[in-house]
C-alpha cells in the first residue's frame, strides 16, 4: 500500500471482502451438514455417553481457545507505536485481522467437522459462538478508529485521500 496509491474506501471494502468470505467459507459447510440434518430419512440419535462423543466433545476446547485467542493472544495484539505512519498502522491492523479472521474460520470448520463426526445441537451452538465473536470483530470504520487509536489529524487523513 503506497502513500499515493492509497484510497480509504477500497481499503476499508478490501476489509470488509476478506471478512464477509471468511464468514462465508465456514457458512457454506456447516449450512450443508445442517440441511442433511433436517432431510435425512432416519434420525440421528446422540448418545451422550459414547466415545465418539466424548472425542468430538473436546474440540470445544479447541473452539473455545481460538475464540479466546483472537480476543487476548500473543499474536493478534496491535503494536502501534508512536512513530509509526498512518499506513503502517492501517497495514498492522488489516494483518492482525486477517489472523483473527483465520483463527475464527479454523474454529468455525472444526465445530462443522464435530457435527459432521458427531451430530449434536452442541456443535451447532458451538459454531453460532464463533459466528458471534466474528459479529464483534466487524472492522466498521469507528472499530478500526478506536483499535488503532488514531487522532482526530489522521482521522481526516484516511478521508481526504
Amino acid at each position: 500500500m503506497k502513500n499515493k496509491d492509497f484510497n480509504w474506501k477500497d481499503y476499508h471494502h478490501q476489509i470488509y471482502q476478506i471478512y464477509h468470505g471468511m464468514i462465508a467459507l465456514t457458512l457454506v459447510p456447516f449450512a450443508l451438514l445442517f440441511l442433511e440434518w433436517d432431510s435425512s430419512l432416519e434420525k440421528v440419535e446422540v448418545d451422550y455417553s459414547s466415545v465418539l462423543f466424548i472425542l468430538a466433545a473436546q474440540l470445544f476446547w479447541v473452539i473455545g481457545f481460538a475464540c479466546w485467542y483472537v480476543w487476548k493472544g500473543e499474536r493478534v495484539l496491535y503494536v502501534f507505536e508512536e512513530e509509526m505512519s498512518l499506513h503502517e498502522k492501517l497495514k498492522e491492523f488489516k494483518r492482525k485481522n486477517i489472523y483473527k479472521y483465520l483463527i475464527l474460520a479454523a474454529a468455525g470448520f472444526i465445530a462443522a467437522f464435530a457435527m459432521w463426526v458427531q451430530p449434536s445441537f452442541l456443535f451447532v451452538i458451538a459454531y453460532f459462538a464463533v459466528l458471534v465473536q466474528y459479529s464483534f470483530l466487524r472492522p466498521s470504520e469507528d472499530k478500526l478508529v478506536r483499535d488503532m487509536r488514531l487522532s482526530k489529524e489522521e482521522r481526516n487523513e484516511l478521508h481526504s485521500k
